[in-house]
């Protein structure tokens, strides 16, 4: 067997073990009709009982991707228990990298997992807001923010990820960057940032 052909089927086992394991996220919810009362998608989603469902429906779609990966997983590791498969060791490396963009929160105060219940409850309880920012107050959760309709007031500074909705830009595209994101939002977290910027200001101040 040639050089050539083992990096291919590496190649393909990489790929198949990446990708295996987001399949719920890509079709669970895309190709069954539950858009339910949710706005199209880019727009921006009212805060409300639709959204707080579709929020634990999606925390529920991430842990079955879970147990989809288990499967290259145990597969993989069986294959590679009996002959060294280049084709093996890619899926066993694709589901490696799964679960290590899974385990690494994008912000460590909101909790473990993309969609965490500390969030959920967080946007629940907006719902019913302790205090209003206007008469009109209209909370929606657009790309980068929770804020009011009328008067723009940010209430929840976290941008929002994918949310199973069928995408504007095309089945394509839009796998491609579910993908690439792992169904997170393109946009960090604030606090990740200004954790970051504090961080570099100690380092500066320290030499």
């Amino acid at each position: 067997m040639s050089l050539g052909a083992d990096v291919a089927r590496l190649v393909v086992g990489l790929l198949i073990g990446m990708i295996v394991p987001r399949l719920p996220l890509l079709f669970f919810t895309r190709f069954i009709n539950m858009e339910r009362n949710l706005t199209p998608h880019p727009d921006p989603i009212p805060v409300g009982i639709p959204l707080i469902q579709r929020l634990l429906l999606m925390r529920r779609i991430h842990l079955m991707c879970w147990i989809v990966a288990s499967l290259p997983l145990i597969l993989g590791l069986l294959i590679i228990k009996s002959s060294p498969e280049p084709f093996a060791l890619g899926m066993v490396a694709g589901v490696s990298w799964f679960v290590i963009s899974r385990a690494i929160p994008q912000d460590p105060n909101s909790g473990f997992g993309i969609l965490p219940l500390s969030l959920i409850r967080d946007i629940n309880n907006l719902r019913e807001p302790e205090t209003v920012c206007c008469k009109r107050q209209l909370l929606q959760w657009e790309v980068r923010s929770i804020r009011c309709r009328h008067c723009r007031s940010i209430t929840l500074n976290i941008p929002r990820p994918d949310l199973g909705r069928i995408r504007s830009d095309g089945l394509l595209i839009g796998s491609l960057r579910i993908l690439l994101m792992d169904g997170r939002s393109p946009f960090p977290h604030d606090s990740v940032v200004t954790q970051g910027v504090e961080f570099l200001s100690k380092v500066t101040e320290e030499e």
